[in-house]
C-alpha cells in the first residue's frame, strides 16, 4: 500500500485512488472567499474548483473582477479564468482516472523531480494542444494522439515554454 506525508509531515497509508486524488487536491487549510477550505469536499466538482482557485493566490484579484481580461503573472500574460478551467480539466481527468495515462504521466513526471503544480501545468499543456488541434483542424479528438502527447512530456512542455 502506498504511503504519503500529509500536511503535518506524518505518513498516512492510502489506496491508489486516494493517492491520485490527494495529488489532485491536497489537504487545504485557511479561507478563500469566506469559505473554510478544510470543510470542502474535493469529490464535488464545484467545491474542487474552489480548491483549485484557492491554490492560485496570484489570480484571486483578477478572478473577482468581471470580464476575462488577461493579467500578467511572472511577466507573462494569462487569462485567469482559462487558467483555472485548464486546471479543472486536468483535475477531473486525474480524479476520474480517465484517461489512466494522465495519472501515469503525472507519476512519471513527479519521479523525475518536477513539483506537483508544474506537473499539472505540463498536463494542461497537453489538454490545450489537443483542444487547439480539434478546433483548428475541425477533426474529433483523438485519444491515441492525446496519449502520445502525454508521452512527449516533459520535453514538449519545455520546448513550448522556449517559444514564449
Amino acid at each position: 500500500m502506498a504511503r504519503r506525508a500529509d500536511e503535518s509531515g506524518s505518513s498516512t497509508a492510502g489506496t491508489p485512488d486516494e493517492e491520485r486524488r490527494h495529488f489532485v487536491c491536497p489537504t487545504a487549510r485557511g479561507r478563500y472567499r469566506g469559505i473554510e477550505l478544510e470543510y470542502l469536499d474535493p469529490a464535488d466538482p464545484d467545491e474542487r474548483r474552489i480548491l483549485i482557485e484557492a491554490e492560485h493566490p496570484e489570480l484571486h484579484r483578477a478572478l473577482r473582477r468581471r470580464g476575462d481580461g488577461e493579467v500578467f503573472v511572472g511577466g507573462r500574460p494569462i487569462n485567469p479564468r482559462l487558467h483555472i478551467v485548464m486546471h479543472e480539466i486536468v483535475a477531473n481527468q486525474l480524479w476520474d482516472d480517465d484517461p489512466p495515462e494522465a495519472w501515469e504521466t503525472a507519476e512519471r513526471l513527479t519521479a523525475l523531480g518536477h513539483e506537483r503544480h508544474e506537473v499539472l501545468h505540463m498536463l494542461c499543456s497537453v489538454v490545450a494542444r489537443e483542444v487547439w488541434t480539434v478546433l483548428d483542424s475541425r477533426r474529433p479528438s483523438d485519444p491515441a494522439r492525446y496519449v502520445a502527447a502525454l508521452d512527449d512530456l516533459p520535453e514538449s512542455y519545455f520546448a513550448l515554454a522556449e517559444e514564449f
